[in-house]
């Protein structure tokens, strides 16, 4: 695969390079550093993939599915899931599609333009057929989607089998690397080759059933948007405020004001057709008997972007948070490897001062060293950085599992926010616009949270500096 071949070579260049750059003049000879952290073969990933599944499984327990209400905390568990790994998976993507606040205006508009062409397509074209191109495009982004989330577990589960062993050539410009170069020579592990059997058949099970098992439909759904939320991304919070802002009035309309002006409620009469039917949306089997809007309609239903467009705010927070991360473990690496080769350098008669002498300047040089790129990673995120590297996406480390001040009130403002909308659905038996709740519950949480730390401008003027557009390659290193 692209991403593994280049990772592999990255990793050897960085080695070399780190071997070099650290035998110094005075012959103190360094341990290359380590490869960069990637939270996908960390155990939270195994952990959040694990509660991901665990929550798909709960729909399969049949005792549940006639309990009143329980398609709310269903609902939550996998929205909220499926948030935290999209966030947690883009904290390591190098080049992401990148939002600006032009275009955050401008979605509201397109999303208008695309929801009324689907809704006149089901109101003058019921007998259309769509649906056999759109269940090959879904079985083919789902065997994506589901290789690509099991692809890093099942290597790190594997053992041996989870090694990079099969070396192979692939035609020009078939795979691409991040920076958009072609690759030749590629190379899998063992284990891929069961994960690709795996996503085929499970896409294929899908596609036969037509989307109606709901729980397969659940987990492409959430593997779908994961990959959304990890290759597309705010830029700002500016970006943010402005989008969903235009997103919350989108759905608003769309749902409560269309009947009003059209006839019909828009949103609700696309999201229940059978005309397209797909994994763009979360089901879980409605009680018979029930009353109000689309009671009719065998499932309650969650649509894609109310887990997407909120999550977009989630992870950028959590991006900001890792902007923001000290990172202690590189500190102490740094220092420990520094008194190493100092040490192993001194001569032999060296006395008990000269050694500590020695130890603290070299020491407190490789900590200054960690510390100086936090703060160019600081300073980078406030626009404020001179050292021109301006298009290097910046490296996260694991040190923001443990300082994640934005992102926890955000998920707990999205899991408030949800349960509201449900608990409006269930109190006017009516259709709700689930971005009325979700948006102003999350931006009030990381207002607050910002506030309370004395961090609102700071935030206003982030900029993130993780990832580079597509469109614009990082900057190769000066050899």
């Amino acid at each position: 695969m692209p991403q593994t071949t280049m990772r592999l070579q990255a990793s050897q260049d960085e080695t070399n390079s780190n071997h070099d750059d650290n035998n110094s003049d005075d012959g103190v000879s360094h341990k290359p550093s380590k490869p960069a952290w990637e939270w996908k073969n960390s155990e939270d990933s195994l952990r959040a993939y694990t509660a991901l599944l665990g929550f798909l499984a709960l729909g399969q327990i049949p005792a549940l599915r006639t309990v009143q209400y329980a398609d709310l905390p269903y609902f939550i568990g996998l929205a909220s899931m499926t948030i935290y790994i999209g966030a947690h998976r883009g904290l390591c993507t190098k080049v992401r599609q990148q939002i600006t606040i032009k275009e955050g205006a401008l979605a509201p508009f397109a999303a208008s333009v695309a929801l009324f062409a689907g809704y006149l397509v089901v109101k003058f074209f019921p007998d259309l057929n769509l649906q056999a191109f759109l269940n090959l495009y879904f079985w083919l982004i789902g065997s994506i989607a589901i290789f690509g989330a099991l692809q890093s577990p099942l290597r790190h589960s594997a053992g041996p089998l989870g090694e990079v062993s099969l070396q192979f050539t692939v035609p020009e410009g078939l795979l691409l690397d991040d920076e958009g170069s072609s690759i030749t020579d590629a190379a899998l592990a063992p284990s891929d080759i069961v994960t690709a059997l795996v996503a085929i058949a499970a896409a294929t099970l899908d596609f036969s059933a037509n989307h109606t098992n709901f729980t397969l439909n659940n987990m492409i759904a959430c593997l779908v948007a994961t990959d959304i939320l990890q290759l597309l991304g705010l830029k700002s919070f500016r970006t943010g405020a402005v989008m969903l802002a235009g997103l919350l009035l989108y759905d608003v309309f769309w749902v409560f004001g269309s009947k009003s002006v059209i006839g019909d409620n828009v949103m609700l009469t696309v999201a229940t057709s059978d005309i397209v039917s797909g994994p763009t949306r979360l089901l879980f089997p409605r009680i018979a008997g029930g009353t109000g809007e689309a009671s009719n309609f065998p499932f309650s239903l969650l649509g894609l972007g109310d887990i997407a467009v909120p999550g977009l705010l989630a992870c950028l927070a959590l991006r900001y948070d890792a902007s923001r991360s000290t990172n202690m473990r590189a500190r102490a690496d740094a220092a420990a490897q520094a008194l190493k080769g100092a040490f192993s350098n001194m001569d032999a008669g060296a006395t008990g001062r000269q050694m500590a002498e020695a130890g603290a300047e070299a020491a407190g040089s490789a900590v200054d060293k960690v510390a100086d790129a936090e703060l160019e990673q600081r300073e980078r995120s406030q626009g404020a950085s001179t050292s021109g590297e301006a298009c290097t996406p910046l490296e996260a480390s694991d040190a923001v599992l443990q300082q994640r001040t934005y992102f926890v009130p955000t998920m707990a403002a999205y899991v408030a926010g949800l349960s509201i909308a449900f608990a409006a659905n269930a109190v006017t038996k009516l259709g709700q616009p689930a971005l009325l709740y979700l948006v102003p519950a999350t931006f009030t949480a990381i207002t607050l949270t910002a506030a309370s730390r004395g961090e609102v401008a700071r935030l206003w003027n982030y900029t993130d500096a993780t990832a580079v557009s597509p469109m614009r390659k990082p900057k190769s290193k000066a050899s």
